[in-house]
């Protein structure tokens, strides 16, 4: 189903780009990039970066490998290199694109299946992984791919959803959806929720092979404009054939609806919708 999403995901990226390197610090700061680069040391930092879709995580992470790695005397690429990759090669086609035209000289595209990865046992110093692993046909496969491709004492931090109920956005989404489309998120075939359990995630970390595994759980909400219909991006990003089929009154319609089962998370005029998601920890043993 990704390889038909591609086209919605490249026309959001941009705009989107902002808003994800807010939350992604989060994940980011679980992988403890920093301790990882004074271990690897002269043979340079490596980091998979796990469904990247169209950039994000992987830009954030190179750039600030690129930073702290830039001490005047050399090029940081040579030093600290991030893997970008997808399974879907269209999504790899746009995101070497927007690398290229962003100027991200430390980081390289590789289409890959997270359950079958095409790289060496022990070659990865860290993985990160934002909000994709709970679309797999097997995730824990794919859990035990990250941890089979990581050196030992190598990181790895997953973004997840929480629960449907700690996202207002998704539910009052599958709602409309399903109720204007005869489409939710099951419909679709889109478990979003897979790793919303807290302690079966964690469980499910530890089957695949690592230690010291930790579950955050962070609630941000933005404030948004009342009459921008935030709600766009991701509808588009999760379901955009089927809204390709829509007529312009049901999309209409879709967005009025939207509006008013999202209108109790108004004030002053802005939206103030939280999200709800975890960051899933571990090192490899």
């Amino acid at each position: 189903m990704w390889h038909h999403l591609s086209s919605d995901w490249l026309n959001w990226a941009d705009q989107l780009a902002p808003a994800a390197q807010k939350i992604n610090r989060h994940l980011i700061d679980a992988l403890d990039l920093p301790t990882l680069a004074r271990a690897a040391d002269e043979r340079g930092l490596t980091v998979l970066d796990l469904a990247s879709g169209v950039g994000e995580p992987a830009f954030g992470i190179a750039q600030m490998l690129a930073d702290a790695g830039d001490n005047g005397d050399g090029d940081p690429a040579l030093h600290c290199q991030v893997i970008a990759s997808d399974i879907v090669p269209s999504m790899c086609a746009g995101l070497a694109e927007r690398a290229g035209a962003e100027g991200i000289g430390n980081l390289s595209v590789v289409a890959a299946d997270m359950e079958k990865l095409p790289f060496g046992t022990g070659t990865m110093d860290a993985i990160s992984c934002r909000f994709g692993v709970m679309f797999c046909h097997d995730p824990d496969a794919a859990l035990g791919e990250a941890s089979r491709v990581l050196r030992s004492g190598g990181r790895a931090a997953f973004m997840l959803w929480a629960p449907l109920v700690d996202n207002p956005l998704f539910a009052a989404m599958d709602g409309v959806l399903g109720n204007m489309l005869g489409t939710g998120f099951a419909d679709a075939g889109l478990d979003l929720f897979g790793f919303a359990d807290p302690t079966s995630a964690t469980a499910r970390m530890a089957r695949a092979g690592f230690g010291d595994v930790t579950l955050t759980t962070h609630n941000p909400a933005g404030r948004i404009p009342e009459r921008a219909a935030f709600w766009k991006p991701q509808m588009e990003m999760l379901f955009g054939p089927q809204l390709r089929k829509a007529s312009d009154a049901e999309r209409g319609a879709i967005d009025a609806a939207m509006f008013e089962a999202l209108r109790p998370y108004v004030t002053d005029g802005h939206f103030q919708v939280p999200i709800c998601f975890h960051v899933l920890a571990g090192v490899k043993g």
